[in-house]
């Protein structure tokens, strides 16, 4: 790899004016670049872009620094130390990872993604992750594999994860000037023993507990990033690339300015593993092609090796507005979202939720003069709201249900697929007595063993709900709640 730093020549040029002369203190060429000006608006219209359209997370460290790159595409490469430094206007950043074997290619970076998603949206005050019931739930959620892997993808997914878990994490600015840039010298992205997500043989967890110092990293310095890109890009450099060209657009959108840049810095950023920068040149400017199909990025090359980007508000990640949570959503209810979200921390939402409607209705009649001091009388007897909990419960497997249904139809197969294969695979008598029969139903469903099973479309629908978290409670004695019996005990 060369050691272009001294080469690197950022031309910044301010809107207003028609040209701007810079000298660059490298080369000392001038360079004279045509700016933005008032005749010459941005587009104001909103992005209906897919890749624009659904956020997750990274930490800007990693825009400028990623993960390391996969070399050999069929296993996992055994690198044991990856280290680069950047600079970020005037100062500079430095990232090392460091570990017997160094976390690299595309699983890593989705891997940490799903987490900082998690932390960032549920905004979590511990770094405790929750995660899928089965692993290949998580594999399929945080990894996005969608399909059955084989045995070397297994093996390779594997030493991915023990990789992630074991390597340790160095960064250092030139100026840390606030607590988000402070030194942070080998810290891992997990605490404790975590050896189950990659070793099969071992008990799987539902929690996953990041180190304190990611969590404040993540809670610090948390970047938007498209979904949409990190769920469908195999390609882990052309997936940095657009993520780097997404957070400048948006900077220099921001400031109203362009941005020139040239292919030397970007080489040492985006070229792992390819040996020359004319080869890295041809492959950028293919990623770049493919990439300005996808997004409507204004980058253009202004001679052979250095490109002009262009700010353009049609290229910014589309950002949806948090609910607010001081306000009574619903007029009727009375009961405002952040006195129902302190409720919910001691009893479940379906309680809470069924518990205000109950509330609702009697206050409707004038016979309540202290609502919120009434609702938390109401919580602690369950009989009082006992037909609005279930008329409630109902009406949320109806939504549910109708969201199973407009799933895309291979994950809906992939689903069922899952659902036949865990029924195969389970023995009648290795279950409680009890649900036996419901078993034996699912086993051979031409035969009549008990009333009241819904069909398989439905059943598949209640595994679904079951896997990702959903509200799956239903009567007692019915065979929906036998199956979800069954479900809390195969699938650990």
């Amino acid at each position: 790899m060369l050691n272009t730093a001294n080469k690197f020549t950022i031309i910044v040029t301010i809107a207003g004016t028609k040209t701007t002369n810079h000298i660059s203190k490298y080369t000392n060429k001038y360079h004279t670049i045509q700016n933005l000006t008032p005749n010459t608006p941005l587009q104001t219209q909103p992005s209906e872009n897919s890749i624009l359209n659904n956020i997750t997370y990274t930490i800007s460290p990693f825009i400028h620094v990623p993960f390391a790159l996969q070399y050999n595409c069929n296993i996992a490469t055994p690198v044991q130390g990856y280290s680069q430094s950047t600079f970020i206007g005037s100062e500079s950043l430095t990232v090392q990872f460091s570990g017997k074997v160094i976390p690299t290619g595309i699983y890593p970076r989705r891997l940490f993604s799903y987490l900082c998603k998690s932390i960032i949206r549920t905004r979590s005050k511990t770094p405790v992750v929750s995660i899928p019931r089965s692993r290949a739930q998580f594999y399929k959620e945080a990894l996005g594999i969608n399909y059955v892997p084989s045995s070397k993808d297994v093996e390779a997914i594997a030493m991915q994860l023990q990789a992630f878990i074991n390597c340790e994490l160095t960064l250092s600015y030139t100026n840390p000037n606030d607590k988000a840039r402070r030194p942070r010298d080998s810290i891992h992205f997990v605490s404790g023993n975590h050896s189950w997500l990659h070793d099969d043989s071992q008990l799987w967890q539902q929690q996953i507990v990041l180190s304190d110092e990611i969590f404040e990293l993540i809670k610090l310095t948390a970047v938007p990033i498209s979904a949409k890109a990190v769920e469908e890009f195999s390609n882990s450099r052309k997936l940095d690339i657009l993520n780097y060209f997404l957070y400048q657009n948006y900077n220099l959108y921001l400031k109203k300015i362009n941005y020139s840049f040239q292919i030397e810095p970007l080489y040492e950023l985006f070229g792992g593993g390819i040996p020359t920068l004319n080869e890295f040149r041809r492959i950028f400017n293919k990623i770049l092609a493919e990439l300005k199909e996808l997004v409507p990025l204004e980058i253009t090359a202004t001679d052979k090796y250095s490109y002009l980007m262009v700010p353009n508000e049609a290229a910014l990640l589309k950002q949806h507005k948090r609910r607010k949570t001081n306000e009574v959503k619903d007029q009727l209810v009375i009961i405002n979202e952040d006195y129902k979200d302190k409720l919910k921390q001691k009893y479940s939402d379906l309680d809470v939720e069924s518990a205000c409607v109950y509330v609702s209705k009697r206050s409707q009649s004038g016979q309540i003069r202290h609502p919120y001091a009434y609702l938390r009388d109401v919580l602690k007897n369950p009989s009082w709201y006992q037909r609005e909990r279930v008329n409630f419960i109902t009406n949320v497997h109806k939504l549910q249900y109708r969201e199973y249904q407009n799933l895309p139809e291979e994950q809906r197969k992939i689903n069922a697929r899952f659902f036949k294969d865990l029924i195969s695979r389970t023995h009648i008598y290795s279950v409680p007595v009890e649900i036996q029969p419901m078993v034996e139903q699912l086993k051979h469903p031409d035969r009549v063993v008990i009333k009241g099973l819904p069909g398989f479309d439905y059943c598949c629908y209640i595994v679904w709900a079951y896997l990702h978290h959903k509200v799956t409670e239903f009567g007692a004695i019915s065979a929906e709640h036998k199956l979800v019996k069954f479900l809390q005990i195969t699938c650990k």
